[in-house]
């Protein structure tokens, strides 16, 4: 059950974007235009990879234990990389099937710089940063945010409406989840979604440009509250406020993604973290042994979904 905590950090994490953000959105959008209109929108998407698993990395310290793993679950599992974690997944020898963002500040561009993207796919937001766009070479889908409660960005999405909606959710790491959620796949898993920093260890997985930082330093530059959360050992770990946000959505999503009336699967293969009710929580390596059994031409899949982009 959510708890009245949960529903005023909600509430806190909504009011500060809205004070921070609603003119860089309204900006980027139209700085973005032209591009909207000649790329394909995430709707195209939707539904289309139905028989492929899908996990979702993200960049917390506990990704490294299962980057290995990941060079095997490609080709046999759609690989959705949040952007933070593009660079340590790449120097892996782990090409993501997708990588998704969602900040709309231009500070996101550092992910990209130096990075050969000539051949992937991006999935960002109609009101992300142009200097961040600018640094991605392959191809961009573009999405809506869904919010309903936000009239600016209620209103931007009304004038693209053909580009389809994904639901933000505290964080990118949510983004990535609805996405692998709509694209259909039958089974999805996350990793290095610690959301959460345990003490005396990185913050990160290694290789991200915030490069070695230990968690103490990290939260020590925090601008928003600390809060208290318990991972899946019982253990209290201090988060940001907006982690914990992440991690109420990610339950609620568990529940109520629904598809023909029945919940979707989602697997919990972080082997750590605060994520830990209403989803299945095993290992990397034992999900793959269920659930990857083909391999898939997913580059193929992309171009077949994209055929129809705007010109």
């Amino acid at each position: 059950m959510t708890s009245d905590t949960d529903f005023r950090r909600v509430h806190e994490v909504k009011a500060a974007t809205l004070w921070t953000f609603e003119a860089l959105w309204n900006g980027n959008y139209e700085a973005n235009r032209a591009l909207i209109s000649r790329s394909p929108g995430v709707s195209q998407l939707f539904g289309k990879f139905g028989d492929v698993p899908s996990v979702i990395a993200g960049a917390g310290p506990s990704l490294e234990k299962n980057l290995h793993l990941l060079n095997n679950v490609q080709n046999r599992a759609a690989i959705i990389a949040v952007d933070t974690v593009l660079m340590p997944l790449l120097s892996a020898g782990v090409s993501p099937t997708v990588t998704v963002m969602l900040d709309p500040q231009p500070d996101v561009a550092v992910f990209f710089s130096g990075v050969n993207t000539s051949r992937k796919t991006l999935v960002a937001p109609s009101i992300a940063s142009p200097k961040a766009l600018s640094e991605w070479k392959g191809e961009i889908v573009f999405y809506n945010k869904f919010a309903p409660d936000i009239p600016a960005l209620s209103r931007i999405a009304s004038q693209s409406p053909e580009l389809g909606y994904l639901i933000p959710g505290g964080s990118v790491l949510s983004v990535g989840l609805d996405l692998a959620f709509r694209m259909g796949a039958p089974s999805i898993g996350f990793v290095g979604q610690d959301l959460s920093y345990p003490p005396g260890g990185r913050a990160y997985v290694p290789g991200t440009t915030y490069g070695d930082v230990d968690t103490d330093s990290a939260l020590a530059n925090v601008n928003e509250e600390i809060v208290l959360e318990t991972d899946i050992f019982g253990r209290s770990l201090r988060t940001k406020k907006s982690l914990s946000v992440t991690r109420q959505w990610m339950e609620w999503a568990f529940v109520n993604l629904r598809r023909d009336g029945a919940k979707a699967s989602f697997y919990n293969l972080t082997e750590g973290g605060i994520v830990t009710r209403d989803c299945f929580v095993m290992s990397l390596a034992e999900w793959s042994g269920r659930f990857l059994r083909e391999s898939f031409n997913l580059d193929w899949r992309l171009k077949k979904a994209f055929q129809k982009k705007k010109r």
